[in-house]
């Protein structure tokens, strides 16, 4: 009887030895965990049709730039809505635009546009 008493005291030590021996870190993602002052990134997306030519047209390339430059001025004028509602603080990060020639018989020919941009902001 003692000799199973002491089987099962050196077998309770071996194994609580290794759970004993375990450091467990945790530690916070530092690119997605706001920083000490409230750093956040906004993500903002829109999009919208330009009924315009969908050839190589000098017509439909200028299309295409308006488009483009109402998506850098939008994306330019919301730090400044940001700041008026939560920020103190906005950087633009970066833009991504998209324009795709839309042609058919059932709908108008034109340009689907759309622009992502991402904001860093420190929250007021």
């Amino acid at each position: 009887m003692s000799r199973i008493i002491r089987l099962a005291t050196v077998a309770a030590v071996l194994l609580a030895a290794p759970a004993m021996a375990q450091n467990i870190v945790i530690q916070p993602r530092l690119g997605n965990a706001p920083g000490p002052k409230g750093d956040i990134r906004i993500n903002v997306g829109m999009s919208f049709f330009v009924v315009a030519p969908t050839d190589d047209s000098e017509p439909a390339v200028k299309a295409q730039e308006q488009a483009r430059r109402v998506i850098y001025e939008s994306a330019a004028r919301e730090c400044e809505v940001l700041r008026s509602a939560i920020a103190s603080d906005c950087r633009l990060e970066s833009i991504n635009i998209s324009v795709n020639r839309q042609y058919g018989n059932q709908i108008p020919q034109g340009f689907n546009v759309s622009g992502n941009f991402t904001f860093h902001v420190t929250l007021k």
